[in-house]
């Protein structure tokens, strides 16, 4: 009579070229490069949200709410000095390596409106881009 199954070597075996093999392949699905750049893009977005939403509930044509980029860094300003929002303080310096591109100012008005614009963030040939439409919507 045969015995059928695996027996315990075998087991042992199968596992660790699984283990070997998904430490080989899972890189290339987890890029953190692609995560740094993907947070900064949500930073950029919440920043972009912010303006439009305090823009809305101020009277921006008396105090212009900005958004300002550089190539490493985005701020939200009124009256030209930098806000507070929850834990963040603008400006926002981007770490990493990551890139921002243009460098511009957007101005939102009491109904939320700006230039439309497209921004790339890029690092280690990874990029992200955000459209900004002309009625304020970020995507």
């Amino acid at each position: 009579m045969q015995d059928r199954g695996f027996t315990l070597i075998e087991l042992i075996l199968t596992i660790i070229l699984l283990a070997i093999l998904g430490s080989l392949v899972a890189p290339r699905f987890y890029s953190s490069e692609g995560q740094l750049v993907q947070a900064r893009r949500d930073d950029v977005l919440a920043a972009l949200f912010y303006a439009q939403q305090i823009a809305m509930a101020r009277d921006s044509a008396a105090n212009p709410i900005r958004v300002v980029t550089t190539s490493n860094s985005i701020s939200v300003t009124e009256n030209a000095a930098p806000l507070r929002h929850a834990d963040v303080q603008y400006p926002l310096v981007f770490a990493g390596g990551v890139t921002l591109a243009p460098a511009s100012t957007l101005n939102f008005d009491k109904l939320g409106r700006t230039t439309a614009s497209v921004f790339t963030l890029s690092r280690s040939g990874v990029s992200a881009t955000i459209t900004v439409s002309a009625s304020g919507y970020a995507n």
